[in-house]
């Protein structure tokens, strides 16, 4: 089995977590003769299916909205994720990748109701916006009115989800406990430079 068993999460709730923490997805449809892959935000809707469902929206000139209706399609959710050296652990190890990432499969449907994509996206606003003084996305705002014409909601009804979590399970509790600080750690900081560099 790959990945292996001790690097899967079946505590569902932190699977949740996950998604609704990193909700920057990469979403993967197969076309006629290829695949296509689009990067956005996804919400999650626990309650509806038996699984939850993914609600998103996409402009309408992406071809990825051509594949949206009654279709498998594939979402990957990644979370943090660092190279650990070696010098992390206190027992001899040697270099590895560490990551948290939630894949799913499901069927996507494109919601037909210009309403329930509006709704959508002030849900979407209110569970991302942060702060003391969160903006709220009114049901009446005029430039979303006009904006609703050039998009297209969609749900994607979870069938299959699958936490992969590889956190040094395999190592001692200790190192286990090393690579996760290194993670917060890196996960913290160091990105600093490369986003001056690329704004």
């Amino acid at each position: 089995m790959y990945p292996p068993e001790h690097h899967i999460e079946e505590e569902l709730e932190k699977v949740y977590r996950v998604i609704e923490t990193f909700s920057f997805a990469t979403v993967i449809s197969r076309t006629e003769d290829d695949l296509i892959v689009t990067q956005i935000p996804l919400i999650l809707d626990r309650e509806k299916g038996k699984n939850g469902t993914l609600i998103g929206h996409i402009d309408k000139n992406n071809p990825h909205a051509n594949y949206l209706n009654n279709k498998n399609i594939s979402v990957i959710f990644h979370g943090p994720n660092t190279y650990i050296s070696p010098t992390v652990y206190e027992s001899a190890q040697l270099p590895t990748w560490n990551s948290i990432s939630v894949h799913i499969k499901g069927t996507v449907n494109i919601t037909e109701s210009v309403e329930d994509v509006r709704d959508s996206i002030i849900k979407m606003t209110s569970l991302l916006e942060e702060g003391e003084n969160p903006y709220v996305l009114e049901k009446n705002n005029e430039k979303m009115k006009g904006w609703l014409n050039h998009i297209v909601g969609f749900n994607i009804e979870i069938n299959e989800i699958v936490g992969r979590f590889k956190l040094s399970q395999d190592k001692s509790s200790k190192d286990t406990e090393l690579a996760k600080q290194h993670l917060i750690l890196k996960n913290k900081i160091g990105y600093e430079d490369v986003i001056n560099f690329v704004i």
